[in-house]
């Protein structure tokens, strides 16, 4: 390689001469020393970017090495290397790095030197620089083709061909790859032959110049089944599809269970290449994932898209219609009279209201807020959350503000109701809009009993009136309490006392109470203890009594009172376990209807309740977080459930019952 390290050769030519005797002698001048110069130069790119190989013919006279200049286009030629070059050399490669541009010529000439003479120059050689290559990185292939990308080396090329080789044997058939625009260093090829054996050839040019380099080979993949429908049916589903394959042989039909976003899945059935349609019968109530796969020994199996399914209830009695939905986790979540989603933060202890805004959310924090309690929030009549939190009032204390915060026209709002200590025994609070869209609250004080019940709602001139609840007796214990409103804007409170339970109302100001004839029905803190109400003298209470005769078993008991009379009480289902039953609750606007979502050993069960009939359905599996239940704008109920994990807490999949009319 010729370069500066020949700097270190340098010949010194020593001359003799002869000296003349006598007087008047002298001595004659030297003559130059005849060489003649390198011929037949030729030079040739041997490496891009610009490494250049040099041959020359050596001249026949004597001389000490060479000395090669160079140039770029017209330009001065300027000495390529400091001393001279070995004098039995006849090739040598030059590289001239990053200087010389693409598409530039390249010029060279060399002489010889004896001393300090030169000889005349050798012939001009020149050689004119190509495009830089790119560099092609290995293709692989994927669901939707092969995937392929480079680099663009060339800072002057201004176009670009990609293709497509399919190598059979020795032969390689190239084709033109449409819409690959000059730019680009990235391509999905979705069309390569199924199975085939692939390479890509990238080229770029500029005018007349050209540049190209070709990948490494890989294997298509086969096309996948596409298209997918499942319909889902009592206790199976059906599938359809399209399959575009021209080599597979069979094809696999897989379930996972479950919706989650990463399912293990289970072999179902190997069906014919040609079939597009398959029944998955007797099957299990629930939730399901299918994936579908093209399949031909040597070749790795074409995967399609996951698909997902809830199976159909038995239409045993409620008519209701699961669909998927994905959306954000949440521990509570509301509907509104749009068909609407609103949203809480992914825990209960999280303060923030999530409002829907096209498809995403835009959240409310309330300031400092420290915590809240079910119901969480609720949205009015105009679909406007309204929420009950406490915040600090002095660090270290228990002492707490009582807060109401709700969305109007002018954005969100917030007042403080009272500062109380509240009980740390329970759920200490909780609230209820009635038809009028204004709040009834009730709280419970800190020391936790019958008395410390209060009661708060705004007077006609707009202040909040708290008063605690009259009528009731120290010599009951509390266990838990509810609040419910009915249609007419009345308050009613359900007081469970442990093995005692007892119904107040508020009228013109005055607190009545009643005891329900529940004969024992248990209301401690963590029983299931629940009421709808329709009116001020019709009332229905839920709760868990052992059965009677008791054999080890409890029962779910329903104590209705209507036109201000209590009707005979009724078994709605029966658990075992103490304290076995645990279920969610939800009325309509008018009390007159309600639904119940609990868990049975047969799987989890919605009933309905409208004018003194249940009906039932069994929902499928378990759900992974609360259920949401309600009746939409057209007092038809829903349960919407959580039912897997997401990818992100963003995409969680949920189910949607949705009564049918």
């Amino acid at each position: 390689m010729l370069n500066r390290s020949f700097c270190s050769l340098l010949l010194v030519l020593a001359l003799a001469f002869g000296c003349g005797g006598g007087e008047g002698g002298g001595s004659a001048a030297p003559s130059a020393p005849v060489m003649d110069a390198p011929t037949a130069l030729t030079v040739t790119v041997y490496q891009t970017p610009a490494v250049f190989h040099m041959t020359w013919k050596r001249p026949t006279t004597a001389f000490d090495g060479y000395e090669f200049e160079g140039r770029i286009g017209t330009a001065t030629y300027a000495k390529l290397h400091d001393g001279l070059v070995p004098s039995t050399w006849n090739e040598a490669y030059y590289d001239a790095g990053s200087s010389v541009p693409e598409l530039a010529t390249f010029s060279i000439r060399m002489r010889v030197m004896r001393g300090s003479t030169p000889s005349s120059y050798s012939n001009d050689a020149s050689a004119r620089l190509s495009l830089q290559p790119p560099t092609v990185w290995s293709p692989y292939a994927t669901s939707g083709g092969i995937s392929v990308s480079w680099s663009n080396n060339s800072q002057v090329a201004d176009t670009l061909v990609l293709e497509r080789g399919v190598v059979m044997g020795t032969i390689t058939s190239w084709t033109a790859i449409p819409g690959a625009a000059f730019g680009i260093t990235s391509w999905l090829d979705h069309d390569p032959p199924e199975g085939a054996v692939c390479v890509y050839r990238v080229t770029y040019s500029k005018g007349q110049d050209s540049a190209q380099a070709t990948s490494y080979s890989t294997t298509a993949s086969m096309v996948a089944p596409n298209q997918i429908s499942v319909i889902p049916l009592v206790e199976g589903v059906r599938l359809a599809w399209t399959n575009p394959s021209l080599v597979a042989t069979e094809t696999a039909i897989l379930r996972a269970s479950g919706l989650d976003s990463y399912p293990s899945y289970q072999l179902v059935a190997l069906v014919s290449a040609g079939t597009t349609t398959y029944d998955d019968t007797q099957l299990a109530t629930g939730y399901y994932t299918y994936r579908l796969e093209n399949r031909k020994t040597g070749l790795s199996a074409a995967q399609s898209t996951p698909v997902q399914v809830a199976t159909l209830p038995p239409q045993n009695g409620a008519s209701v219609m699961p669909s998927l939905l994905a959306l954000p986790q949440a521990a509570a979540i509301r509907r509104s009279s749009s068909g609407a989603w609103f949203l809480s933060g992914n825990y209960q202890y999280e303060v923030l209201v999530r409002e829907p805004s096209g498809n995403s959310w835009i959240d409310h924090v309330p300031n400092n807020a420290q915590s809240w309690s079910d119901p969480y929030f609720l949205l009015d009549s105009q679909d406007r959350p309204h929420l009950l939190y406490t915040r600090a009032v002095v660090q270290g204390t228990q002492e707490v503000a009582l807060m109401h915060a709700w969305k109007d026209a002018a954005g969100w709002q917030s007042e403080e109701i009272a500062r109380r200590t509240l009980s740390s025994a329970m759920p200490a609070y909780t609230f209820s809009l009635d038809a009028q869209d204004q709040l009834h609250i009730l709280w419970l004080k800190s020391n936790g009993t019958l008395q410390d019940l209060e009661y708060a709602a705004k007077g006609s001139d707009g202040t909040w009136v708290i008063e605690g609840l009259t009528g009731m007796s120290s010599q009951y214990s509390l266990g838990s309490f509810r609040l419910a409103v009915d249609p007419t804007g009345q308050p009613h409170v359900l007081v469970g006392a442990w093995q005692e339970l007892f119904h107040l109302t508020r009228s013109s100001g005055t607190w009545a109470v009643e005891p329900v004839p529940s004969n024992g029905a248990i209301a401690g803190w963590y029983d299931f203890l629940g009421i709808v109400t329709a009116g001020p003298g019709s009332v229905s209470v839920l709760a868990s009594r052992a059965h009677q005769p008791y054999d080890g078993s409890y029962d779910l008991m329903m104590f209705r009172k209507e036109a201000g009379n209590w009707l005979p009480e009724e078994v709605v289902t029966t658990t075992t376990g103490y304290s076995s039953f645990s279920g969610t609750l939800a009325s309509n606007k008018a009390g007159t209807r309600f639904g119940l979502y609990h868990a049975t050993a047969s799987g989890n069960m919605l009933r309905v309740w409208t004018s003194g009939v249940w009906t039932s359905s069994l929902v499928g599996p378990s759900s992974y977080g609360a259920p949401q239940l309600g009746f939409d704008a057209s007092n038809k109920l829903y349960l919407l459930l959580p039912a897997g994990w997401g990818s992100s807490t963003s995409g969680f999949p949920y189910v949607l019952y949705q009564e049918q009319p």
